[in-house]
């Protein structure tokens, strides 16, 4: 395995389970109340005894992993560019699924619901924008 690859596997593990707690905080704690009041209740459509916290987990390694090899092959020389540069991924990203959910189906209740999404995508993306970009950055001064 090459040392960039490897490079990018840590970062992309590591900021999963960064993204994994953010999104939980930004998510459930800060978001989940408005957001459960206001979308839909289909029987049957939300999990609630089978959740399954590994295939949680693998959509964070995936979202992780997309950030974390776009941050590895652009030219973003700081932080403040690699939260940004994230934080409009995020965003573009929870456009493309929000939008669809909201032209397609009536399973948001309103437009604040998901404003508030997109919103909470730029915060949770771009903070780990940040903090692969740190990660990366760590590794290869470490491994050099």
């Amino acid at each position: 395995m090459t040392t960039s690859l490897l490079r990018l596997l840590i970062s992309s593990l590591l900021g999963s389970f960064f993204y994994l707690f953010l999104g939980w905080l930004v998510f459930d704690v800060v978001l989940g109340a408005y957001t459960e009041a206001h979308t839909t209740k289909i029987e049957g459509f939300k999990k609630t005894t089978d959740f399954s916290m590994p295939f949680l987990y693998a959509s964070c390694f995936a979202y992780s992993l997309l950030v974390n090899f776009v941050l590895f092959h652009t030219n973003i020389t700081s932080i403040i560019k690699a939260i940004s540069f994230s934080a409009i991924l995020g965003v573009l990203v929870a456009c493309m699924t929000d939008f669809f959910w909201y032209a397609s189906s009536n399973f948001y209740s309103n437009f604040t619901v998901v404003f508030l999404d997109l919103a909470g995508a730029a915060v949770s993306v771009g903070a780990l924008g940040g903090f692969s970009f740190a990660l990366l950055k760590t590794i290869r001064a470490r491994t050099t």
